[in-house]
């Protein structure tokens, strides 16, 4: 599901030992691109904004992006994998993103 921003995906569900409520103090503050958990969802901020998960990771990759023909990265029903990468991996993809030059690589699923 997409919601509260712009490419702000809700992804769920969550296996139940890493379910999570949501914090009891909201962030004023969370970084465009960090990954967090809250209940039984998991969700990527795409700008910075207020927020009340728990912040587990960053992404260096633009979730929604205007100029982009289909603006949103995610749609409903996509199936999405996190893979970890080191500091320096996660500034190279930032500057190719930064100068459009970044393809997120997708593949089929295979059911």
């Amino acid at each position: 599901m997409l919601g509260f921003l712009p490419g702000f995906p809700y992804m769920g569900d969550l296996p139940a030992q890493l379910e999570l409520p949501r914090r009891a103090d909201p962030r004023l503050r969370v970084p465009a691109g960090s990954v967090s958990i809250a209940t039984s969802l998991t969700a990527i901020y795409p700008y910075e904004s207020p927020g009340g998960w728990h912040l587990i990771g960053a992404t260096p990759i633009r979730m929604f992006d205007p100029e982009r023909p289909e603006p949103a990265l995610f749609a409903p029903g996509d199936a999405v994998s996190f893979q970890p990468i080191d500091p320096a991996a996660f500034a190279s993809i930032r500057r190719a993103v930064e100068n459009r030059t970044y393809e997120v690589e997708c593949a089929p699923i295979v059911l």
